[in-house]
Order: structure tokens, then sequence, then C-alpha cells
């Protein structure tokens, strides 16, 4: 079978095709041929050495978070999956992640999710943005109300899910996006009002959204230097939570910045599913929850681009360039 490894840390060009034999089931394995693999920032920053958690990506290492596909073969001890099967894997319910970007992986019986026969296995590659979409918005908003939330970078694959998942709850949803062309999508996804943060200032289009009150969830995953900023477009008592930081780290003056808006006891949060690291329990209920959503028509992923396995290097590319809209997804 086909996988690709990286052997040192670089640019798209160092992930390299490689034939290695198949795996072949333990007694209580599962090996499950890929349908749809997901593309995403972890992958980039696995591949560029730079992962906080780039001990559990032992060298050579084979990116790839999550996969949807069929079960191909089981193990004689095997119970609970039967070949033909749809399934999903998530590697953050492994030992060890990464291990997607393949044309199969081999995964135990108790750490692989079934998936229901009228789930497109397209929609579920998308599996791990939904589940970090609920427990983002579900975890970071404890004990406040929340009526208004916005979405930085509302166009690529999680600004996506985010915003479609934040609908279902309830929420109202700004959406802000870098070009013209992106509105569209962040639209048909849901969301009640897109800025372009590139071509305006958006305060006063936010003050108007939100009747002057401000935001009360906000999410980010750019950060940089300019991250202060959102503090004025707040609500009292408003959140600012980063899931990444694409654009770097803020500076330090941001936290002078933060101490000018005392009095709208404004909070500050991180939020990484590695707080999950060793609750299997937790990973597994916030996939199936994402499942139920997406079988019950609730949140629906868009169909985004697929690249064959051997061209992983331009999907990267393509991640990294920020022009994609929606989701990016390898074709073994």
């Amino acid at each position: 079978m086909k996988r690709i490894e990286i052997e040192r840390f670089g640019g798209p060009e160092v992930l390299q095709v490689r034939d290695v034999p198949a795996p072949v089931p333990g007694p209580c394995d599962v090996l499950v041929r890929a349908h749809s693999i997901g593309v995403g920032w972890p992958d980039v920053y696995v591949r560029t050495g730079t992962y906080p958690w780039q001990h559990l990506f032992p060298m050579p290492a084979t990116p790839g978070v999550e996969m949807s596909g069929t079960v191909a073969a089981i193990g004689s001890d095997v119970k609970r999956f039967a070949v033909g099967q749809p399934v999903y894997v998530s590697s953050g319910m492994l030992g060890m992640r990464g291990g997607c970007y393949a044309q199969a992986r081999l995964v135990p019986e108790d750490r692989l999710i079934a998936l229901p026969p009228e789930l497109n296995l397209d929609s579920a590659a998308n599996l791990a943005y939904y589940q970090v979409a609920l427990a983002l918005l579900e975890e970071c908003s404890r004990g406040q109300t929340i009526s208004t939330v916005l979405v930085s970078g509302a166009s690529g694959g999680m600004g996506t899910a985010l915003v479609q998942v934040a609908k279902a709850l309830g929420h109202r949803v700004i959406a802000t996006v870098g070009h013209d062309d992106k509105r569209a999508h962040s639209e048909a996804m849901g969301a009640d009002c897109v800025l372009n943060y590139r071509t305006s200032d958006c305060g006063p289009a936010i003050a108007a959204a939100t009747h002057g009150r401000g935001v009360d969830l906000w999410l980010e995953a750019y950060a940089g230097e300019n991250l202060a900023d959102a503090l004025a477009h707040l609500a009292p008592w408003g959140k600012l939570v980063l899931y990444n930081a694409t654009g770097g780290h803020p500076p330090a003056s941001f936290f002078d910045a933060w101490r000018t808006h005392m009095a709208k006891c404004l909070s500050i949060q991180y939020f990484s599913m590695h707080v999950w690291e060793d609750d299997l329990p937790a990973r597994r209920a916030l996939i199936q929850r994402a499942v139920a959503l997406m079988s019950s028509g609730k949140v629906s992923p868009p169909a985004g681009r697929h690249f064959p396995l051997e061209q992983a290097g331009d999907a990267h590319r393509l991640l990294e360039s920020g022009r994609q809209v929606g989701r990016i997804f390898l074709r073994p």
C-alpha cells in the first residue's frame, strides 16, 4: 500500500510517497481502508517540526489525524465490526498520532468509531473539526449567556464547522473573511453577518450587528500582533478564545491593552483538544455527538477540495496559501 512519510522537517516537498506492506490485523485490530483523509493545520505543524506535541509523531512520521473509510479486514477476536462497515478513524483516540495519510490504517477495535450507513463518508472526514467546534463552543461558554458569536477566518474548514455548529446551538453568528469571494460561502453556511476584515473597519458593522453591545464569544484562529483590536468589540463579560495562532502569538503589549478594558470584565482563554489527552470516553462522546449532528442534518459539511494521496504536497500548499474555501482532503 502507499502512505506519505516525512524524514526531515521542511516545506511541502518533504511529503514523500512510500510503498509499504499493508498491516495485518492482530486479534483485536481492525484494518481500515481509507476513503477520505482530512488535511489540516496540525499536519502542517508536524511537517515543519513546530507542533507543540511533536513527540507524538516519531520520525519517519506519517501525518494525518483523521480519515473515513470502510473495514477491510478484522482480527479473530473482533466482535463489533464487520468487513465493509463504514467507520471513522481519529488519531486522537490512539496512543501515537498521525498515520492517516495512507491507503489503510490499523486501529484497535476499542478505538474505532462506527458510522451510520446514511452518513456520507466525505462528510464524515470532517468529524475532527466538528467535534472541536462542539467542545470549543460549549466548554468556552460555561457560565455565560451567549447571544452573538464571532468566528474569524470563517471560510476555512474549521471556521465552517464553527459557523454551522454555532447556528445549530442557536447563536447569532458574525463571520469574518479575508476576501470578498469567500463571503458567499460563509453566508451559505448560515452566518448572519459576514465581514471582510481586509477591506473595511469591522468595528461599526460589529456594533450594528450587536445593537452596540458587542460580541459575547470571539473565536480566533489567527491571533498575531493586532489581536488586541478584538477587545474593543467584546460585550461586557465577553470572552476572546484562541484555538490556534497561525499568525503568531500576540505580543506582550496585548496584556496592556487588556487592562484598558478592565471595566468590561473580559476573559481571555486558550483552547486545545489536548486537554482531553487521556480521556478517551470524553473524546468518543464528542465525536459521537458530531456524528449525530451530521446525521440529523443540523450541520452539513460542504464538499471541499480533494487531492490524490500522491499530491499531498499540493494540498499543503493550498492550505497554507489561505485561498481554499472549506476543507481540503486526500483521496487514497
